[in-house]
């Protein structure tokens, strides 16, 4: 715990120093790159020990505090989130140096590298925390220092309006995940974990609790139908913050949920089959939500959607086989959630950076502008490509890994006779979700880095610089490493797992051969998509050469007589996507117009345009009507606290008079 504390004081003290040196702007920069990447390596070192095997003993942070002690502790689930945060924090902090510096001589860059150095700080309060008001205390400045980072331009209403909407929403969230401790700690001697974890509680306060974790920790983590914050969020947020929001603070809604069941224990069977329901949901619209974007950032926030969804899928399959005594399910569904949460936000980073770059470079974020810029800036194609490789669960990248494990334990459930068994079905929803994220990273690639410019835009496009470079190839290492090696993350998960499945000695029974060798195994798998890597490669260095024996001086391949192609003649987002998502009419498709000659689809949020807004026009017309409440005058005021003395004490009388008391 010590090396942890150092390492989060490191990362406090680079942000105090960007602030401090901020009119040397080179020494601010150094420093506070230099710190938090040194922070984050010293974090990192008990963590890795915790996954390897070994114990660290809980930390009293503050010991004489009402409420009982400030407990901070690492444990497997805990170290599995802390590795994630390290990895991507360091990353996000370092590239934000080099992307931020164009912003230096008109914005307040030094305020955001604190309000960075402060949310990795607060996640790791978050992580770590092992106490009620640690917790809590954690998780409000993490959702502080988040609006800040999406306001960081906020002198476009866009950022304004989507810093509104996530402070709504993430304080709704932390009052649901209020009233959830409240209900908890009623029959707990002190605040801590470990205390509510020992005291229970009636079975009719479980399911509150367990509905409120899962309303509070999932509005963080953007599920279905709570989802409408991120997009624009993650879209107004600088490219770097972007990736930490979404690499690893919605995965802080996450980390809350399984800590719920490590303290609850295994959850009744109908919260598992709400979990899987709205993990599916979240999935399949996340997705073809995704499909029909133009913001590239927009995309990909509405991919995360989708994500969280798959993630949530492996929690409600791990709850489902808790719930009915079967440690091997169990441990696959917790499992594949823990691994896709990690690989998740690795090539979701990573994706976000690339984006940034190539804002960075043109100046916009729409993708019909866009085309042609794989010349212009290869090594973030190559890097947007890995990225969008891995996203799609295609191995020998990481983003199969996790989808693998998880799907591994739907089909394991239909050789099941228990209840369970027709769960199995979903593998074919996450098969569809795949495919469609194919279609839709396929277009987001296709449209912005091959082709011809569309409009011109992208002339002024340059190579990335090598400090937004660096992470791009640290973050795209990471991908192929865990594709190529998968028992590297596999194992450790699966430890962590354990302490989720409520399975005891059982959940050594999981068939290891299936998870990890054999014919059919993962490691077989990715050493297939290596060789077919490979082969790609061989073929593509052979057409390269026979292009190069081609004369220079040889004309154009004949077109049938046909005029040259313009940028016009290519296919736009819009086009693309068009066909797939008027195949999901009631969900997904969206209003189509023709301008200046082009197909234009025009994509909407169904559940902020029809849930959301109205919601909050319906609270403020409340809010007026309750208006004249509050008219400034002292005498209204006195005469609210006498009724409500008086309304105070009349409860008291009937109270005692039920209780059979004296009045």
């Amino acid at each position: 715990m010590r090396l942890i504390g150092a390492g989060i004081a490191l990362i406090l003290l680079g942000g105090a120093a960007a602030v401090l040196a901020r009119r040397r702007p080179a020494a601010a920069d150094a420093a506070f790159r230099v710190l938090v990447l040194g922070g984050c390596a010293l974090a990192a070192i008990p963590a890795l020990m915790v996954l390897a095997g070994a114990t660290v003993a809980p930390a009293s942070v503050m010991p004489a505090l009402p409420g009982g002690p400030w407990v901070a502790g690492l444990d497997s689930l805990s170290a599995w989130f802390v590795l994630l945060l390290c990895v991507v924090g360091g990353a996000t902090a370092s590239y934000g140096v080099s992307y931020l510096a164009h912003d230096r001589p008109t914005r307040g860059v030094a305020g955001a590298h604190a309000m960075c150095a402060l949310i990795l700080a607060a996640m790791f309060g978050v992580f770590l925390a092992r106490s009620i008001l640690l917790f809590l205390m954690s998780w409000e400045a993490m959702a502080l220092a988040g609006y800040f980072l999406i306001v960081f331009e906020h002198e476009q209403r866009e950022a304004r309006r989507a810093g509104l909407i996530y402070l709504a929403v993430t304080h709704a969230g932390t009052l649901a995940l209020i009233v959830m401790f409240l209900l908890w700690s009623r029959s707990s001697p002190t605040l801590t974990f470990a205390a509510l974890a020992a005291a229970g509680g009636p079975a009719r306060d479980m399911v509150a609790i367990l509905l409120l974790a899962l309303v509070g920790f999932g509005a963080k983590a953007g599920m279905v139908p709570l989802h409408f914050w991120l997009p624009g969020a993650h879209a107004s947020a600088p490219s770097h913050a972007s990736a930490l929001l979404s690499g690893v603070m919605i995965k802080t809604g996450i980390y809350g949920i399984l800590r719920v069941l490590v303290l609850s224990g295994a959850p009744p069977a109908w919260w598992g089959w709400t979990v899987l329901l709205i993990g599916l949901a979240s999935a399949l619209l996340g997705v073809l939500w995704a499909l029909a974007q133009h913001d590239l950032k927009r995309l990909l926030a509405y991919s995360s959607v989708e994500n969280v969804g798959i993630i949530l899928s492996g929690i409600g399959l791990g709850a489902l086989g808790a719930a009915h005594h079967r440690p091997a399910i169990a441990l696959l569904g917790f499992g594949g959630a823990l691994l896709h949460s990690l690989n998740h936000a690795l090539f979701k980073s990573l994706l976000f950076l690339g984006a940034g770059a190539v804002a960075r470079a043109t100046g916009t974020r729409e993708i019909d502008r866009m085309g042609g810029l794989a010349r212009a800036m290869p090594r973030t194609a190559a890097a947007f490509l890995i990225g969008s490789l891995a996203i799609v669960g295609l191995p020998p990248l990481n983003g199969f890994v996790g989808e693998w494990v998880v799907v591994q334990g739907f089909l394991m459930s239909a050789r099941d006779a228990g209840p369970g068994r027709s769960i199995a079905l979903v593998a074919a929803v996450i098969g569809l979700v795949a495919a469609l994220a194919l279609a839709c990273f396929a277009r987001a690639f296709g449209t912005v880095f091959l082709g011809r410019p569309r409009d011109g835009r992208d002339g002024a496009a340059g190579s990335t610089t090598t400090g937004m470079a660096v992470p791009l190839a640290v973050l795209s290492a990471a991908c192929l490493t865990i594709g190529l090696a998968p028992r590297l993350v596999v194992s450790p998960a699966l430890r962590a797992a354990a302490a989720l499945s409520a399975a005891g000695a059982g959940a050594s029974d999981v068939d290891r051969a299936l998870l990890l060798g054999g014919a059919t195994g993962i490691d077989a798998i990715s050493l297939m998509a290596v060789a077919g890597a490979l082969l790609a490669a061989a073929i593509w260095g052979l057409r390269a050469a026979a292009l190069r024996r081609v004369p220079r001086g040889a004309g154009a391949t004949w077109g049938c007589a046909g005029p040259a192609t313009t940028p016009r003649m290519q296919y736009t987002a819009s086009s693309f996507g068009a066909p797939l998502l008027h195949a999901f009419p009631m969900v997904t498709a969206p209003e189509t117009v023709r301008r200046g000659g082009a197909l234009v689809t025009i994509p909407e949020d169904r559940v902020m345009r029809g849930i959301a807004l109205p919601s909050w026009e319906r609270l403020q017309a409340m809010a007026r009507a309750l208006r004249p409440l509050q008219q400034g005058r002292v005498t209204t005021y006195l005469q609210y606290l006498v009724w409500c003395v008086l309304l105070l004490l009349g409860w008291v009388f009937v109270a005692s008079l039920g209780a059979g008391g004296q009045p």
